[in-house]
């Protein structure tokens, strides 16, 4: 008896497991909040500097900025995984053939990763925002974020752009346009252009 559910228990773990979404915007959410807050404490305008607040007031100053460090590094790993993950859904849709095409769009889930787009494209503008008042030292600590954030958003433009140009019917228009015409039309253009004579 207790063998009989113990496989159910399995069978169902991977039943579940194949309704999961492949991203996961809950950790994304997560990345992107703790990136951005972390990213949004660098103190970038010379003379205003904003007081650094410990992590825990047990701990020294230079542990704090160990622990900020590791949570930065952290985040922006977890965005090169995801750049990854994102590049390759997109060369799994581009090479899914016809009858592969709306299996591979619904694991992908348009919902999530168009959710994920605005999650970079949010986190983005936040630390571009920041780099632009930073000072040379700091921009330093921030450059490898907002390199990697960038990325990570334009893998997932480029991902929703794609499902977008395999999900959106083809609008197509009739056309009764004379073709020798627009031959002669062109042919006209190249004439005028090449003489230089506009007038």
């Amino acid at each position: 008896m207790l063998q009989g559910n113990w496989e159910d228990v399995m069978r169902k773990n991977e039943k579940d497991k194949k309704k999961m979404p492949l991203f996961d915007t809950f950790k994304t959410s997560a990345a992107v909040g703790l990136l951005m807050q972390q990213i949004s404490s660098v103190p970038c305008i010379e003379g205003h500097q904003i007081p650094e607040m410990p992590y825990s007031y047990h701990l020294s100053s230079e542990t704090s900025n160990q622990i900020r460090g590791l949570m930065m590094d952290e985040s922006i790993n977890y965005i090169k995984d995801l750049t990854a993950l994102l590049n390759r859904a997109y060369r799994v849709l581009l090479n899914s053939n016809d009858a592969q095409q709306a299996s591979v769009i619904a694991t992908l889930d348009p919902v999530q990763t168009d959710l994920v787009e605005l999650q970079l494209r949010g986190l983005e503008g936040a630390i571009k925002n920041v780099y632009a008042r930073c000072s040379e030292e700091q921009m330093g600590l921030v450059k490898p974020a907002l390199f990697a954030t960038a990325q990570a958003r334009a893998s997932a433009a480029k991902l929703n752009n794609l499902i977008d140009q395999m999900t959106k019917p083809v609008h197509i228009v009739e056309s009764n346009i004379d073709m020798e015409g627009m031959r002669a039309l062109a042919k006209h253009g190249s004439e005028v252009f090449l003489s230089g004579n506009f007038h």
